[in-house]
C-alpha cells in the first residue's frame, strides 16, 4: 500500500525535473536577453554576400538567391542541440508556403556541418536551405557570433535582405507561438518586395 502512495509523488517529481530541464534547455538555446536591435548588422547596411552548402551539398549563393526576390536570412545556434531553434526550424517549414507566397526565399545558417543538417532536415522533411558555416565566417560577417560560447555558434537573429541588397528589417522571430513569428516574416518579407 505504501509503495502505491509513492509512486504519484514520485512520477510528480520526475515530470517537474522533466519541465524544469527543458526549460533551462530552451534558455540556453535562445541565449541572452538581447533584443534583435543589438545584436548583428544594423537595417540599412549591405548584407555580406555568401555561399554556402546546404543540407543537400548544394552551393548556396546569397546573390544568386536575391535574383528571384527578398530573402530572409535566419540565423540559430544549431540545428543540433539547440531544441528551441529545432522548433523554430520545423515552425518555418510547417509555415514555408506562405512565407514563399510573398516572392521572398528563406535560409537558416548555423555552424554545424552538413552531416548534421543533412541528418536533422531528413528526420523533420525539411525542405528549404539550411546552410553550414562550421568556419563561423558568415556568422562573424553578420556580426552574430555568440561571444558567450566558444563553439562558433550564433546569436538567434533575422535578417530580410531586399533584391539590392540591403538589410531591411530585423523582425523578432523568437516566438514559441506560429503567428507573430510568421506574421514577421510574412510582413518584412512583403515590405522588402515592395522596396524594389
Amino acid at each position: 500500500m505504501r509503495q502505491i502512495r509513492l509512486r504519484p509523488i514520485m512520477i510528480a517529481k520526475k515530470l517537474f525535473a522533466v519541465v524544469i530541464a527543458t526549460f533551462m534547455a530552451i534558455s540556453t538555446c535562445i541565449g541572452g536577453g538581447v533584443s534583435p536591435e543589438q545584436i548583428g548588422l544594423p537595417v540599412g547596411k549591405p548584407a555580406p554576400q555568401f555561399t554556402l552548402r546546404d543540407q543537400n551539398g548544394n552551393e548556396i549563393s546569397l546573390a544568386v538567391l536575391l535574383k528571384k526576390g527578398p530573402v530572409a536570412v535566419v540565423f540559430v545556434r544549431s540545428a543540433d542541440w539547440c531544441l528551441y531553434c529545432k522548433m523554430q526550424l520545423a515552425q518555418i517549414q510547417r509555415n514555408l508556403k506562405e512565407i514563399e507566397s510573398t516572392g521572398g526565399q528563406i535560409v537558416s545558417i548555423s555552424y554545424d556541418s552538413t552531416e548534421k543538417i543533412r541528418r536533422f532536415a531528413g528526420m523533420r522533411k525539411i525542405s528549404f536551405p539550411l546552410l553550414s558555416d562550421a568556419d563561423s565566417k558568415t556568422i562573424d560577417a553578420y556580426a552574430m557570433r555568440d561571444t558567450d560560447s566558444d563553439n562558433g555558434s550564433s546569436n538567434h537573429g533575422t535578417f530580410i535582405v531586399d533584391q539590392q541588397g540591403l538589410i531591411r528589417a530585423k523582425p523578432l522571430v523568437l516566438n514559441f507561438s506560429d503567428r507573430p513569428a510568421v506574421d514577421a516574416l510574412v510582413n518584412a518579407l512583403k515590405a522588402a518586395k515592395k522596396e524594389k
